[in-house]
């Protein structure tokens, strides 16, 4: 089982410094489940880093990688398809899944319930094409970031809107919110686990800040990180690892992690 070192030092070296950290948590708790039932199907894919990064246990081999990955036209799908680890990549129009009935065993969705703009009719899709007792694996961010956003202790709520505008986030509930979208479309909650503390929302808020150099070598060389793995040397991997590994109670966190069941 791969570490959270392991995934932070894999993210520095190809992405910026605030997306490292939640990303490296978020590959920590999926692959715990690993391996993935077939069909495995990734909604909201992007370019598909996440998913190499996450779930491939094995480079040169296919035997566990994803049969889809599933994303709007307007997302970084097309780099999806460079990626190499889906056997298909699909265009889709936010709602209907192109898929028949109970279809896929597994289903994944990393960070993209909070920006949809119809939450339940995915969430009725994502439930239709999974397989009775099929599996789907959700991160999810909650009410409690904004509140623990490092700006907000200073500009108060018009920090929050901005954020919240800036990140397009749609739907920020309260843990017994998420609990009752999921189990009102039937969704059985088999796991749940509260994994962005107080300390972490205030540190990835102000991560943000700290990555601007990230974005000017990816508009000026489209590529976040210039110097790959040189550069993962210079941060405390030891120390920022030790600070991931803190997970909270749902109600208190930034973010939440299901394992949900049909």
């Amino acid at each position: 089982m791969r570490d959270i070192p392991f995934f932070l030092k894999t993210y520095l070296a190809k992405r910026p410094f605030f997306l490292s950290l939640i990303r490296a948590k978020e590959a920590y708790l999926f692959q715990r489940f690993l391996p993935l039932k077939n069909p495995i199907l990734d909604i909201g894919c992007g370019d598909g880093f996440f998913a190499k990064t996450a779930l491939i246990m094995f480079e040169n081999s296919t035997e566990n990688y994803i049969d889809v990955g599933l994303d709007l036209e307007n997302s970084r799908i097309k780099e999806a398809k460079m990626v190499g680890i889906y056997k298909r990549v699909v265009k889709y129009n936010g709602s209907k899944i192109p898929f028949p009935n109970r279809y896929f065993s597994t289903i994944i969705a990393n960070c993209v319930l909070e920006h949809v703009m119809d939450i339940e009719i995915v969430l009725e899709e994502i439930y239709r094409v999974l397989k009775p007792n099929g599996l789907f694996l959700t991160t999810v961010m909650a009410k409690q970031w904004e509140k623990y956003m490092f700006g907000a202790l200073l500009l108060g709520s018009r920090y929050q809107k901005w954020m919240q505008k800036k990140q397009v986030h749609l739907n920020l509930l309260n843990a017994d919110g998420w609990d009752d979208v999921f189990t009102r479309l039937d969704f059985s909650i088999k796991e749940k686990i509260g994994y962005f503390p107080k300390s972490i929302c205030m540190l990835f808020d102000m991560a943000h800040y700290l990555s601007l150099p990230s974005l000017v070598t990816y508009k000026l060389f489209g590529k976040w990180v210039l110097l790959g793995d040189k550069l993962s040397v210079i941060y405390p991997i030891n120390l920022l690892s030790k600070i991931l590994k803190t997970n909270t109670h749902p109600d208190e966190s930034g973010a939440i992690f299901y394992l949900l069941e049909k």
